[in-house]
C-alpha cells in the first residue's frame, strides 16, 4: 500500500514540474513589448505603435508608407540608445542616402525601454545588438576603471569584463554599453593604459564606432589575453581565476 501511495505522489509531483515548465515556456514565448512611439523622417515625423515579440518587430501606424514589420533575420542591427530611443537598421537601402542601408529611429513616448527588453532581445538576436543597458549581477571576471574618450571630451566608468562579454558601466546611463564577444569586431591595446574596442555600431561618417579608453590601472597580459581569446576564438590552456 505504501509503495502505491509513494508512486501517486511522485507521479503527481512529476506532473507538477511538466506542467509547471509548459507554463513557463509558453509565457516566455508570448512575452511582448508594446510602446507608443514617434518615427522621423527627414521632412515632419509619425506616430504609431512599436511592438517587439519573438518573431520579430513591428511598426503599425496610419502612415502606410512607413509602416514595416522586420523578422529578427531581416535586421543588421538594433540600437537601444537610451531608455527612450530605438533604433532599427535595416538592410533595405535609402534613397535619400545613395544607397545605404535605412534605419528607422523611434522616440518612446509612453513609458521607455528597460533592461527587461534588453535581456529580451540580447536572447534572440544573434545578430550585434548596441544597448546602453550594461548592469550585470554577475560578478566580472576583471573590473578596470577607466575614462571613455570622445570626440570632445569623455566620461568616467568601469570596465567590466564577465565570461560572456564585456560592459562599460559609466556614470551616465546612456553611454553604458554592453556587448557579447559576437557584437565585438575586434580589440587593439596601445600600451598597458590604453585599450580600444570595434564594435560593429554605426557612427558618423564610418561603419564601424570604437571605444577608446583610458586605464587607470594598468591591463595586465593576463587580462588582454582573456579578451583576446574570447573576441577571436581562440582557446587558451585555462580561464583566469576571478580577480577578489
Amino acid at each position: 500500500m505504501k509503495s502505491v501511495i509513494f508512486r501517486l505522489i511522485s507521479s503527481l509531483a512529476l506532473l507538477t514540474l511538466i506542467t509547471a515548465g509548459a507554463a513557463g515556456q509558453a509565457k516566455g514565448q508570448a512575452q511582448e513589448f508594446t510602446f507608443l512611439v514617434e518615427h522621423d523622417h527627414a521632412f515632419k515625423s509619425c506616430k504609431g505603435e512599436l511592438v517587439i515579440n519573438a518573431q520579430g518587430i513591428e511598426y503599425s501606424t496610419t502612415n502606410k508608407d512607413h509602416a514595416r514589420k522586420w523578422a529578427f533575420i531581416d535586421i543588421a542591427m538594433i540600437k537601444l540608445a537610451s531608455p527612450k530611443h530605438i533604433e532599427v537598421l535595416t538592410y533595405e537601402s535609402s534613397r535619400m542616402k545613395f544607397g545605404r542601408d535605412k534605419t528607422f529611429e523611434f522616440k518612446i513616448l509612453n513609458g521607455e525601454v528597460s533592461k527587461e527588453v534588453s535581456d529580451f532581445l540580447l536572447g534572440r538576436v544573434s545578430r550585434p545588438l548596441a544597448t546602453s543597458f550594461a548592469k550585470s549581477e554577475e560578478k566580472p571576471a576583471y573590473a578596470i576603471l577607466v575614462r571613455h574618450r570622445h570626440s570632445f571630451g569623455g566620461d568616467q566608468g568601469v570596465l567590466n569584463i564577465y565570461a560572456d562579454g564585456v560592459a562599460y558601466d559609466s556614470v551616465n546611463p546612456e553611454n553604458s554599453r554592453r556587448w557579447r564577444w559576437t557584437d565585438i569586431r575586434s580589440i587593439s591595446r596601445m600600451g598597458p593604459y590604453q585599450f580600444g574596442i570595434t564594435t560593429y555600431e554605426r557612427k558618423f561618417g564610418g561603419p564601424t564606432k570604437t571605444f577608446n579608453f583610458d586605464l587607470k590601472e594598468r591591463m595586465d597580459d593576463a587580462v588582454y589575453d582573456y579578451l583576446w581569446a574570447r573576441v577571436y576564438e581562440v582557446t587558451l590552456p585555462a580561464s583566469p581565476e576571478v580577480r577578489q
